[in-house]
């Protein structure tokens, strides 16, 4: 069934804490039948490869001895074959021997090398022999009666020779000889011919000789569409490792090869929206819908009327094959408006994606598709996401409420019914999308008013809202973190549910041989004692499923992590991460990997400084040689942005603002976090360059923008730059509203960190108002300090450290004071050295300043004049 593309990724924290939360694929209804396929004809590759299962299963004096210990691994190597799925075309006699061989570094003279000579002598030897159509139809015969019917054999009776009928060999001989049943005698005529052209090439390349010119051969289409899916699969994990030319290359053969196949165009339309081509990811799209409308048409019209019960079954079945074309054209019509309203989605089109989604509502609506609603549903929640509120007006007015309000109101609900209509229809996918969904909206908007009276769904929404902006309702504190965690918990149970729901059969396998035997004992009960976890509508669609809850769970980390870091645990953060990025690294898509290196890297800076930070990036180029996604291109930006602040260097610090901002949507409708904080970041670098009206200005402007579209975070954020703004003027008296309302919004949102900078801020204002506030301000310090020492960054480390000695200073004016309060020097020293960790010289040297004058009130002359040269020395290059 069609899987929507991936939906582009939603800021959950900043643009480094990220949560890529997707569209999972399309489960509609049941696709109705598809006529019949003609079955694939036996090639020349298959008889070759029969010849060498037969000299696995049953040797003969030829064929290459069952005791020898290279035998296990000559197994091995033919399983492998049997599965091999890298290639679209057949290999040639060469490359299968090649592909058998159980040691290619084997020296001359050695076993691997003579029982490789074997296995080549014997081939060569069956396939020789093949002259006439009766040689091939006694090869075929024999494997029936040598190796299929042993397989098929009572267990007690299958001790020796053969393989079990439902083993991987077994499955492949019973497919070769069923389609060589179906063979006319003509076909099998020409498929010896192909066997001869097939040995006398490889003969002649074995010889020197220049080999005749074979065209390759097309692998069957149920191969083919396993390659595609491998494709489709590697592919979210392709990006940035490869260059789009070398994923499309395959492909771009394939479409020249099979030129009718759609499921190549759906590929290179992911490949193409992964790079951000929109004209080629449309184009690819169109064209596999309209492959599909060419390979889903019925077998032929009715049948010619005739007479009595031969007319009546004849126009039955006419009746049922339009019904049967009708409802194959709703399903595609269906997935060709939702795959479109996903792409246009991802690529930040809202109106286009909204058009789509309207198209898709309107035909499920008509054909009655709840399962297909629910993913229309699931997407609209995604666009709502990621979309500025007031872009899209159909969102409906609360009376009194802001369009911000409006917007975030009618999210949540959207959620809510989102999560109650997925459990309802049995989606598991969808089921998991909405809690990670729902707890990454609690996270953000942990005060959002529960629904209206008559607005609730039914699905327990006032449970999961917040009483009201004053934080005062009835909802535990922090609840939007134990929502968080519940979700994670939730996904990973639900996806070992649904892996092993998918993998096991709706009814025991028939024991049909001593393997099959061995492995059903004892576990009868399994069929019976797993629930059923997917709608009957779903059927044969289990394992994408389940595979997308896999990716969900795995993705579950960065919410998590984004959350531990918003409440000041940076090495829970961190270990979330990794397991993003360890643990579930052969499952989660190259955007969640960067967005955990994003993560990972901003929390690495802040603990442990730019060179560790600069090891995270390293290893994210490394895994990434190609380029990243534009979550860890903002990390990296917004990493190397402090740390041009931190030299004082203005101008590299304006460029990488810029930057920043480019890497945001041209228009206002989305990427509105991004765009807040390089904006922030451009007030930033003002307020540096003494710039203090400016700056001012701009983070007014900006944070109006925030107030107006309900971005919680930036404006606390915002209200700690005007503080600081104010405060750098000599203005204490006008921060202090702002640092106190800062501090407010900081607890509101359960920010820890964010709270116990907006403290430091605020005990230092209270310093500059004079020294009889110094106590009180030493008295907020020493409350928060055990939070910052053990959880805050660098920087609010050492700015706390300095300030706890700045308000002891200011409480005493002669020597005893000092000498009663001997750790001053010890806040300072710890700040000038936390200072150079982050090369930020200006604040260590103004850590070396007030150690001088410590030791100056202290009479400690030399003392005095090595902090002097020590402030002498670090302030120069500020000064230069």
């Amino acid at each position: 069934m069609l899987r929507p593309p991936h939906c582009k990724p939603i800021v959950a924290i900043n643009c480094c804490n990220a949560q890529a939360l997707h569209v999972p694929p399309l489960a509609a209804s049941q696709p109705a039948p598809q006529r019949p396929v003609a079955m694939e004809t036996v090639k020349a590759v298959d008889v070759a490869l029969c010849v060498l299962l037969r000299a696995y299963l049953c040797p003969d004096e030829s064929d290459p001895a069952a005791t020898s210990d290279l035998h296990p691994l000559f197994g091995q190597a033919l399983l492998h074959e049997i599965r091999r799925r890298e290639e679209t075309h057949s290999p040639s006699l060469i490359q299968l021997l090649q592909h058998g061989h159980v040691c290619p570094g084997a020296e001359e003279g050695s076993t691997a090398a003579a029982y490789f000579v074997t296995i080549k002598s014997a081939v060569g030897q069956h396939l020789s022999g093949l002259e006439l159509p009766d040689d091939l139809v006694g090869l075929f015969t024999s494997l029936r009666d040598s190796v299929i019917n042993q397989c098929t054999s009572a267990p007690a009776e299958s001790e020796g020779e053969g393989a079990d009928a439902s083993s991987a060999m077994g499955l492949y001989l019973r497919m070769c000889y069923a389609r060589y049943t179906a063979m006319p005698f003509e076909a099998v005529c020409s498929l010896l011919s192909d066997v001869q052209a097939y040995f006398d090439a490889a003969v002649a390349v074995l010889q020197g000789q220049p080999a005749p010119h074979v065209e390759p051969t097309l692998k069957p289409g149920p191969q083919l569409e396993l390659f595609l899916n491998d494709r489709l699969v590697d592919m979210a994990h392709s990006i940035g490792r490869l260059p789009q030319a070398d994923i499309e290359r395959p492909l771009v053969k394939l479409e020249a090869a099979a030129p009718r196949l759609p499921r190549t165009h759906l590929a290179r339309h992911f490949s193409s929206l992964h790079h951000r081509d929109s004209a080629a990811a449309l184009d690819h799209l169109h064209r596999f819908f309209d492959r599909t409308l060419h390979t889903s048409q019925p077998a032929g019209g009715a049948p010619g009327a005739g007479a009595g019960a031969g007319a009546s079954h004849a126009a039955s079945a006419g009746a049922g094959q339009a019904e049967e074309a009708a409802a194959r054209e709703r399903g595609r019509l269906q997935a060709a408006a939702l795959t479109l309203g996903s792409m246009h989605a991802q690529l930040g089109h809202v109106e286009e994606a909204l058009q789509a989604l309207n198209e898709t509502v309107r035909i499920a609506q008509q054909a009655s598709d709840d399962t297909c609603l629910a993913h229309a549903l699931a997407l609209l929640c995604l666009v709502m996401g990621a979309t500025t509120p007031g872009t899209i007006t159909s969102v409906s007015q609360l009376p009194g409420a802001s369009p911000a309000a409006a917007h975030h109101s009618q999210l949540g609900q959207l959620l809510r019914r989102c999560l109650r209509r997925s459990e309802e229809l049995q989606l598991p996918h969808l089921v998991a999308y909405s809690r990670l969904a729902l707890a990454r909206f609690q996270l953000l908007h942990p005060h959002q008013p529960p629904p209206a009276a008559g607005t609730d769904d039914g699905s327990g929404a006032a449970a999961a809202g917040a009483a009201g902006s004053g934080g005062s309702g009835s909802s535990p504190p922090c609840s939007s973190s134990v929502a968080v965690a519940a979700a994670l918990r939730d996904t990973a149970h639900l996806h070992m549910a649904t892996r092993l729901a998918a993998s096991t059969p709706a009814v025991p396998p028939l024991a049909s041989g001593a393997a099959s035997a061995r492995v059903l004992r004892g576990v009868g009960d399994l069929f019976t004692s797993t629930a059923s976890l997917f709608a009957p509508s779903m059927a044969g669609m289990q394992s994408s499923a389940a595979t997308e809850v896999e990716h969900l769970a795995a993705g579950a980390h960065l919410l998590q992590a984004a959350a531990w870091e918003l409440r000041g645990s940076r090495q829970l953060s961190q270990a979330h991460s990794l397991a993003c990025l360890a643990g579930s690294g052969g499952v989660a898509r190259a955007e969640e990997q960067c967005t955990a290196f994003a993560q990972l890297a901003t929390s690495v800076v802040a603990a442990h400084g730019y060179q560790a930070a600069q090891q995270v990036l390293a290893a994210a180029d490394e895994r990434f040689p190609l380029g990243q996604s534009r979550v860890l291109a903002a990390a990296r930006l917004a990493i190397a942005h402090d740390r041009a602040l931190h030299r004082l260097d203005l101008h590299a610090a304006m460029d990488l603002a810029a930057q920043m901002a480019a890497l945001a949507s041209p228009t206002d409708s989305t990427d509105m976090g991004l765009r807040l904080e390089a904006e922030e970041r451009v007030a930033r670098t003002l307020l540096a360059a003494g710039r203090v009206d400016e700056a001012v200005q701009a983070a007014q402007s900006l944070f109006a923008a925030a107030v107006a579209t309900g971005q919680a975070l930036h404006t606390t954020r915002l209200l700690l730059l005007l503080a600081r703004a104010h405060q750098q003027a000599g203005s204490p008296l006008t921060a202090l509203p702002y640092a106190l309302t800062a501090i407010d919004h900081a607890r509101q949102l359960h920010a820890d960190m964010l709270a116990a900078e907006a403290a430091v801020l605020m005990a230092r204002l209270w310093c500059d108002m004079g020294p009889q506030h110094a106590q009180h301000a030493q008295q907020e310090l020493e409350a928060a300090l055990p939070i910052i020492l053990a959880h805050g960054s660098l920087e609010l480390q050492a700015a706390a450290q300095t300030a706890l000695a700045e308000a002891v200073m200011a409480q005493h004016t002669g020597a005893d004071g000092l000498r009663r309060d001997a750790e001053v020097l010890g806040l300072l020293e710890d700040a000038q050295r936390l200072s150079l960790q982050l090369e930020d010289r200006g604040a260590a040297a103004h850590s070396a300043y007030l150690q001088a004058l410590v030791h100056d009130g202290l009479g400690q002359g030399g003392l005095r004049d090595a902090g002097a040269a020590s402030f002498a020395t670090l302030i120069q290059p500020v000064l230069a």
